[in-house]
């Protein structure tokens, strides 16, 4: 399992992650993505494996190329 977090400096706040993949993303009080985990791990989401290919597609095609795996 890895963790996701958006770059919310770089956020475009196109909403296309919260869209697209509600269970990890979802906007701010600023209209900014972050990842979740059920409301809580805010921009500190651990991805199960299942899903981590699901995660990387949003990055793939992140308008502003802000959503990054932790190292």
């Amino acid at each position: 399992m890895r963790k996701a977090y958006v770059d919310k400096d770089n956020c475009t706040s196109c909403n296309q992650c919260a869209d697209n993949f509600p269970k990890y993303f979802m906007m701010d009080e600023e209209d900014l993505s972050q990842t979740h985990i059920d409301g809580a791990s805010i921009n500190d989401a651990v991805i199960p494996e299942d899903d981590e290919k699901k995660v990387q597609k949003e990055m793939d095609e992140c308008p502003g190329e802000c959503i990054h795996w932790k190292r």
